[in-house]
């Protein structure tokens, strides 16, 4: 027979988690031990459960922001292909897919569009080790550095930027893109800021 333990719980807590499990037809008892359960085994296998909370929007976000998943080298590959070969058009789509991302998350966040760009920017870009984004009330700055990322890609990824930084409001004034880095300096239109 297996043993049973008192535990104790915030009123609150307790009384979601009780609703929860009628909602589900789980006694409390088994839908407590089923997260005990899921707990240890996220703890043997090296998870962060709060992590892997907090990250499990990115996949939904993404599919709703018209993104798609695709093998890193294949992608470079066919940006690098479309780059030689049709250089003005491919630019002009990726300046158009920033504003395009840029004006949809204006109309769906209209009080945090730029913040909730940011955090999916840099959700989206998992395969980036270091992208920086710093802003203060005259200017954003952008720093990408991936030593992954050609020169075609970076330039595409450069005019995509440029794309939603100037549909927020922004006028990029200086800029330096080359294979694994892209660094960006965009001043506010508002403001008639002079470099």
């Amino acid at each position: 027979m297996v043993k049973r333990k008192t535990l104790f719980a915030r009123e609150d807590l307790a009384n979601k988690l009780i609703e929860m499990a009628k909602q589900r037809g789980y006694t409390l008892y088994s839908m407590v031990n089923e997260i005990f359960e899921l707990a240890i085994q996220a703890e043997e296998a090296g998870v962060n459960l709060r992590k892997l909370f907090e990250e499990s929007w990115i996949p939904k976000k993404a599919k709703k922001d018209g993104f798609i998943l695709g093998p890193e080298a294949l992608w470079y590959d066919m940006a690098d292909i479309a780059y030689k070969n049709a250089r003005e058009e491919a630019l002009k789509k990726w300046f158009e897919a920033g504003i395009w991302l840029a004006k949809r998350y204006m109309t769906i966040e209209p009080e945090d569009a730029f913040e909730a760009f940011k955090k999916s920017l840099k959700a989206y870009t998992w395969n980036i080790p270091e992208l920086i984004i710093e802003e203060n009330e005259e200017a954003v700055y952008i720093r990408i550095v991936s030593p992954r990322i050609p020169e075609s890609y970076a330039i595409l990824y450069l005019a995509f930027l440029e794309g939603a930084l100037e549909t927020f409001g922004y006028k990029v004034s200086n800029k330096d893109v080359s294979a694994g880095s892209i660094r960006i300096k965009a001043l506010r239109k508002d403001l008639n800021v002079e470099e």
